[in-house]
């Protein structure tokens, strides 16, 4: 028989492969008895038992040597007569041996042996029957490869993708594919004594439908199968179920098969006979790599859904921000609308007047106003704890209700900052905030400066330029802290005269930082105005911000900024 180089190579391996299945369940079951009788030792049945395992090795040898794939080259011919005249002369021998040993056990064995026993025998004497046919062997090979798996599956061609599944067991579910019944018995045996799940398939047909059903971790897989072989159902699985792990485990020994399953998807490639403790150690790996795929899915499974949530919160967030900015931005307005305006201030007459005000954030906490009656000048300075919204809104409650008493003609300043306090204090209770503030009161009249409530020192610049710093901290009690504050308010006078500077603050000045965290401080700021005492107010004021902005330089700014700046005239 003549066949070109790659047709001699593939019946070789067919051979190869048929030949290889039986010896496995011959080294298979002896291997699995032994295990089972190693705690209980039964001399003889130990013997023939390992005596079967070595004429099962030595089988395998054989076949290796007789059908090896490198006596077969371009220029020699598979010559089958020559082929089968040898194989049965090397292996009958064996074969007798195995039945031997076989016969002998089974009347010396324990009964809940010999199941496995005869499973050795059978499978003895199906080796037997194959290489006394070698020629029927060949020939059905050549049917078998001629069968297509297009036209045996042509329903798999609109199977609708699974999706993923994770496997309830938790040491996994396995799908066994073999058209060997030994072959089957022997891996489900040896698989299920490690506590794993296993279902069974005789075909790659059957395996296509349980996969489709089912729920598996791992597929132990055949090659060479009727109908539908290994190769074709891992093109199916990659296809369709990527995510199933597979491990060939087949008689093919050679190397292009062992590529080509591992190029067509499968995780391993495992030869017949199998050494049992490699077949444990390989399916640990792949299913603790399969874990470890299911885990990773699902991270990425749930990365997927807390950035669609992220996704939704940001909108929300932007809308809210949105809102915020826009109730920021009125109140904001508001309070610019409320300070006093430059035309107002030059129209006082005896004192000239410059302020200034810039928050922290969109909307401050300072406060500051200037208010002017009857010949009398009330100037109010404070700094709400903290800055943003709701301090913003504090500063225009204050701001309201300093004017509402002036327009009384409230002049006692015990009474006035009890009002106001009471007034806040009520306010902030029904605000559930924890807000107070800060506040002095200047009241000026015919060159006289009458000053109440606790705030920041007052800085005063003489005429002939020396300094004095008020200390204010015993003329009040922060508004809206207590109740009642009548018993902490006290007032103190200031007689000015021409050229007199009085400097007002909230404490964004003095406490302003640098980059290297050095304030502002009180000192500097008396050093600035009392070396520019002579020029005028808002002259003061812009030499006074230039020199803390210089200070500050690309530092962020955590307070509200407030300045007032009074001059006799």
């Amino acid at each position: 028989m003549e066949n070109n180089h790659s047709t001699q190579l593939a019946l070789m391996s067919y051979l190869r492969h048929e030949l290889r299945t039986p010896i496995n369940a011959i080294i298979g079951y002896s291997e699995m008895l032994l295990e089972e009788i190693a705690t209980d030792p039964q001399t003889a049945t130990t013997s023939h038992l390992e005596q079967i395992q070595n004429c099962g090795n030595q089988l395998l040898a054989l076949i290796n040597k007789h059908l090896d794939p490198a006596s077969v080259d371009n220029y020699s011919s598979l010559h089958l007569a020559t082929i089968s005249e040898a194989i049965p002369l090397a292996l009958e021998p064996l074969l007798k041996m195995v039945i031997s040993c076989c016969d002998q056990l089974s009347e010396q064995a324990a009964e809940e042996l010999i199941a496995d026993i005869n499973k050795i025998r059978t499978a003895t004497q199906s080796l037997f029957e194959i290489i006394n046919n070698i020629t029927h062997f060949a020939e059905r090979y050549l049917q078998l490869n001629n069968i297509k798996f297009e036209n045996k599956v042509s329903e798999e061609n609109h199977i609708e993708r699974n999706s993923y599944k994770k496997s309830t067991n938790r040491s996994g579910n396995i799908l066994v594919v073999d058209d060997n019944e030994s072959n089957r018995d022997l891996l489900s045996r040896l698989i299920t004594a490690q506590g794993y799940t296993v279902t069974t398939a005789a075909n790659g047909l059957q395996a296509i439908q349980l996969i489709k059903t089912g729920n598996y971790d791992l597929i132990l897989l055949d090659i060479l199968m009727p109908e539908v072989n290994g190769y074709e159902v891992l093109q199916w699985l990659r296809e369709q179920f990527q995510h199933i792990p597979a491990i060939a485990i087949s008689a093919l020994d050679e190397i292009d098969s062992v590529v080509k399953c591992i190029e067509m998807g499968a995780e391993d490639y495992l030869t017949k006979p199998f050494n049992s403790v490699l077949l444990r150690a390989r399916i640990e790996a792949c299913l603790e790599k399969k874990r470890l795929r299911d885990r990773e899915a699902q991270y990425l499974a749930e990365l997927g859904r807390a950035n669609q949530e992220i996704t939704i919160l940001n909108e929300r967030l932007k809308a809210e921000n949105f809102r915020l900015s826009a109730e920021l931005e009125v109140t904001r307005k508001l309070q610019q609308m409320i300070l006093p305006k430059d035309h107002e201030l030059s129209q006082i007459e005896g004192l000239d007047i410059a302020g200034y005000m810039e928050p922290a954030d969109e909307v401050g906490g300072d406060y500051y106003d200037v208010l002017h009656a009857d010949g009398r000048v009330k100037i109010g300075i404070g700094d709400v704890t903290g800055h943003g919204l709701e301090s913003g809104v504090l500063m225009i409650m204050v701001q309201t209700a300093v004017r509402t008493l002036m327009e009384n003609n409230e002049t006692d300043p015990k009474k006035f900052l009890e009002v106001l306090n009471r007034t806040i204090y009520n306010n902030i209770q029904r605000m559930s905030s924890n807000k107070n503030l800060t506040l002095s009161l200047a009241d000026y009249h015919n060159g006289k400066l009458n000053l109440s409530g606790q705030h920041e020192k007052i800085i005063v610049i003489r005429s002939n330029g020396a300094l004095e710093c008020i200390d204010t901290i015993d003329l009040g009690f922060p508004i809206g802290l207590e109740e009642s504050i009548v018993d902490f308010v006290a007032q103190t006078q200031i007689q000015l005269q021409t050229g007199d500077v009085v400097v007002l603050y909230t404490d964004g000045i003095t406490e302003a930082e640098n980059s290297l965290g050095v304030q502002y401080g009180i000192d500097r700021l008396c050093e600035v105005v009392q070396q520019n005492w002579q020029k005028s107010v808002r002259e003061i004021r812009q030499i006074v911000i230039d020199d803390l902005c210089q200070h500050i330089g690309q530092h962020k700014v955590y307070d509200d900024i407030t300045l007032v700046i009074l001059k006799q005239k």
